[in-house]
């Protein structure tokens, strides 16, 4: 089994479920530069690694992609194929380490435009990529920066507790924390108040907003390109459930990690798939608040 595919499969991340939907090909073109995507992020995240020694490591990727070097064999024999063969433009890529890299000595973004920037690097340049190696045109980069950026703000808000305590780091910006009276003290205390739970939402309204565009974009590809992107689409329909999941819970994210299910994401391939036919979406919490309601009325009766 090839490097790219044992990656993969270990990481057992959203993306990796979907790509089951492309064809053989694409979907070793994908699993290669999935698993570059994972190996970059890991070299910043994982313990036991000077700040040196990080830097060192994403140099070499840099020669790696840029056909600088002769690769080792295994992954980077691997990524390197896949540049030859599928030819992308290789600054989405070279961008996406330099986000990265700028979380070795993180700093937390002051403006929205400045998470934005952040965003950009490390989600919308793989959504770039990855429609090109999906084999979708150019007319789809719109869809691929807009789904990158709601992805990314809402892998964020999923994941404010244990960036704060695995990695001391806070992306939420300065300003907007500061409008609501929340600080990043109150994040490592773990306060759970309304103050929070209003900056998440606001936050969470921006995520929206990119999902809506998106969606936009994506009705406006041809066919062609939106079957191309299943994977893609099916992708913003997982973390937009994500993101309503947290909603309807209050985000209460110091108690829990929001995830969906196998089987959801199983419904949502298919969804994708199916494109506009209409389909039955499963019930919110609060819908299924809703429900119990009116059985427990009924049963009054």
């Amino acid at each position: 089994m090839a490097e790219s595919d044992t990656i993969t499969r270990n990481a057992k991340s959203n993306l990796a479920f979907t790509l089951m939907d492309l064809p053989v090909e694409k979907r070793v073109h994908m699993a290669q530069f999935y698993a570059f995507c994972r190996i970059v992020d890991d070299i910043v995240d994982e313990p036991g690694m000077s700040p040196e020694e990080r830097h060192t490591a994403l140099n070499r990727w840099e020669e790696v992609i840029s056909m600088r070097v002769e690769p080792t064999p295994g992954i980077e024999e691997e990524v390197q194929k896949l540049v030859e063969e599928v030819q992308p433009d290789i600054k989405p890529m070279l961008e996406l380490i330099a986000g990265c890299r700028s979380d070795i000595e993180p700093r937390q973004p002051e403006t929205r435009e400045e998470l934005l920037a952040y965003a950009y690097k490390v989600a919308a340049c793989v959504g770039i990529t990855s429609a090109h190696v999906m084999g979708a045109s150019p007319e789809a980069k719109n869809y691929a920066i807009a789904l990158g950026y709601a992805l990314q703000l809402v892998n964020i808000l999923r994941d404010v507790a244990e960036d704060c305590r695995k990695y001391g780091r806070f992306y939420l910006p300065a300003e907007d924390m500061k409008l609501f009276g929340v600080t990043c003290a109150d994040i490592r205390e773990q306060k759970y108040n309304y103050r929070l739970r209003q900056l998440l939402a606001y936050e969470a309204a921006l995520a929206e907003k990119f999902f809506g565009e998106a969606d936009e974009y994506y009705q406006a590809l041809s066919v062609e390109d939106r079957n191309a992107l299943i994977p893609a689409q099916a992708m913003s329909l997982i973390y937009h459930t994500i993101l309503e999941k947290m909603r309807d819970d209050e985000y209460r994210i110091y108690e829990r990690r929001y995830s969906v299910n196998n089987f959801r994401k199983l419904w949502f391939l298919l969804r994708a798939r199916l494109g506009t036919v209409a389909l039955p979406s499963f019930p919110s919490v609060s819908e299924w608040s809703f429900i119990k309601l009116q059985n427990k009325d009924k049963n009054a009766e």
